[in-house]
Formats: structure tokens, C-alpha cells, sequence
């Protein structure tokens, strides 16, 4: 049973998460053009992992212990995590950020909510339905984007379709990653200690393809701000994700993800490279709306659980 302070608790942090990540999405839409993304994304996880591994050894080194008791999962949360941050790196190179980050992170609910429908687990027909007008939606903006909103991007519309195909992969990476890390929170496991295991297998491949090519740019403003990404994008952001997963339920958490869209899009209003478009405006809103109604009756629901 989950209360529902607990719960509100675990939407804030989510919503923190929100903020920041929103921010870098659309200076990373600005930025990624020209740079190398292995590089970015490579050298931006083993400095997040350093962070993360050092408050591990020195304040929850018994948290270890447990967490590669559990190596299957440890193993299934490094795939996931790779999949889902180097998809999200590559959308919001080739898609402007709001569009990218409704894709990624505003389908997470409706795969949430396919996952714990095949698994056998009750999802309320508010949530169902919220989630069906999301996907209904989110389709309607994908097509909206590539007939009309390629003339604001500097790439071309088969590369806005790779980028959508993408961005789907990434919501789906997502969920899997947000079911697999609540088994962790589920068995205390702090997360810091498993934050700063959760990266290996995506810092070994980007840095693998990375040692493959030739002519990669490297300076110290690049070096700089891989370091601003790192520990202010990801580091900041995953940890209030974390704590997020660990406080709510992962269709909490999954729904709430899908208010980021709005955030991006204010922020997007100051480049002027991706002006006002009311079309996707509407578009987000409806995604926000629903999200808002799904969000509020799930804590009611858990509320209600809480007072029986």
C-alpha cells in the first residue's frame, strides 16, 4: 500500500526531474549539430558514474552487496538504460525538443500501461482511456511534424522519421527501465549505489564506436560542456528520477513524464530557430490534460487504498 504523501512526493521529484531535463533538451537540440554523440554521450555517463560511485563507496557500501545479488536485473537495467539515453541523445538531435520529448517521454504511459495490461494487472478505464487519446495524439503530431514542421530543422524528413522511429524505441526503453529500477527501490537499494552501476554497458559502447572513428572534434568548450551535461543534465536529473521511482508507483511515475512535453515547448518559445505553432500547441495540451486527469486519479485511488 502506498499513502498518499508518498505518492505526491514521488510526482515532485519526477516533476524536478522534469525541469532539468526539459532545459537540456533544448540546448542539446541546438548544441548536437556537428558534434560527435558517442563522444557526448560516452564521456557524459563516466562522469555521472564517477559521481555516483564515489557516494556509493563512501556512504552505502553494504548497498552493493545486495545490488549484485541481483546481477540478472543489474545486467537488464545496463541494456535497458543504454537503449533509452542514447535514443533519447539521437531524438533530440534530429527532432525539435518538444516533439522529441512528447515521443519519448509522453508514449511512456501508454507502454506502461500495454505492460501492465499483458501482464495481468489492473489499470483503472480513466487511466486506459487518457492513455488511448495520448497515443491517438501523439500519432497526429508525428504526421503534423514531418508534412509541416520540416522547414524549421536543419535535417531532412527521412531523418525526422528516423528520429520518430527513434523516439518511440526510447519511450518503450523507458518503461522497461522505470519497471526494472522499482524492483530495486523495492529492495531498498539506495540510489546513488545504483545509479552508479547503471551505466557500464553504455559508457563501453560509446566509447567502443568512438575508438572506431577518425577526425572526432575534440576542445575544451566541447570538454566543458560534456561536463555541464553531466553533472547538471544527468546527474542532477536521473537522481530525482530515482528517487521518483523509488517514492511512486511506475505508472505514476510514467504518466507524470508525459507533462514534459509542455515544459520543453515554453522553453523551446526562446530559439528563435522553432517558432509558436498553435497546431502543436493543442497537441501537447491534450497529451498534459489527459496526463493531469490520470495523475490525479491515481492519487486519489491510492489515498483511498490507504484510508480502508
Amino acid at each position: 500500500m502506498m499513502d498518499q504523501n508518498k505518492y505526491l512526493s514521488g510526482v515532485f521529484c519526477t516533476l524536478l526531474y522534469i525541469f532539468i531535463a526539459s532545459t537540456q533538451s533544448v540546448m542539446l537540440n541546438i548544441w548536437l549539430f556537428g558534434v560527435n554523440i558517442f563522444l557526448v554521450v560516452g564521456l557524459s555517463f563516466l562522469v555521472v558514474t564517477i559521481v555516483f560511485a564515489t557516494i556509493g563507496l563512501f556512504r552505502q557500501r553494504d548497498a552493493y552487496v545486495a545490488l549484485f545479488s541481483q546481477w540478472h536485473l543489474l545486467i537488464a537495467l545496463n541494456i535497458v538504460s543504454m537503449f533509452n539515453w542514447l535514443f533519447y541523445f539521437l531524438a533530440v538531435k534530429y527532432l525539435e525538443p518538444s516533439v522529441a520529448v512528447t515521443l519519448t517521454q509522453g508514449l511512456g504511459p501508454v507502454s506502461m500501461t500495454l505492460y501492465m495490461l499483458l501482464t495481468g494487472k489492473a489499470v483503472s478505464k480513466v487511466t486506459r482511456y487518457c492513455h488511448l487519446v495520448i497515443f491517438i495524439i501523439a500519432i497526429a503530431m508525428c504526421m503534423y511534424t514531418v508534412m509541416f514542421r520540416n522547414a524549421y530543422t536543419l535535417y531532412s524528413r527521412n531523418e525526422m522519421i528516423m528520429g520518430i522511429v527513434i523516439a518511440v524505441l526510447c519511450s518503450i526503453s523507458i518503461t522497461a527501465t522505470v519497471v526494472i529500477s522499482k524492483r530495486f527501490a523495492v529492495s531498498k537499494i539506495p540510489a546513488s549505489a545504483l545509479l552508479s552501476l547503471r551505466f557500464p554497458l553504455l559508457i563501453s559502447l560509446c566509447l567502443g564506436i568512438l575508438s572506431l572513428q577518425h577526425n572526432v572534434v575534440v576542445n575544451s568548450s566541447i570538454l566543458y560542456a560534456i561536463l555541464l551535461i553531466a553533472l547538471v543534465g544527468v546527474s542532477a536529473s536521473i537522481y530525482f528520477l530515482q528517487k521518483g521511482i523509488e517514492l511512486t508507483t511506475p505508472l505514476a511515475v510514467s504518466t507524470v513524464l508525459a507533462l514534459s512535453p509542455l515544459a520543453v515547448f515554453v522553453i523551446q518559445l526562446f530559439n528563435n530557430h522553432t517558432p509558436f505553432s498553435l497546431p502543436l500547441f493543442l497537441i501537447i495540451m491534450i497529451i498534459v490534460i489527459m496526463s493531469i486527469v490520470s495523475i490525479t486519479y491515481e492519487a486519489r485511488q491510492a489515498s483511498s487504498v490507504a484510508n480502508i
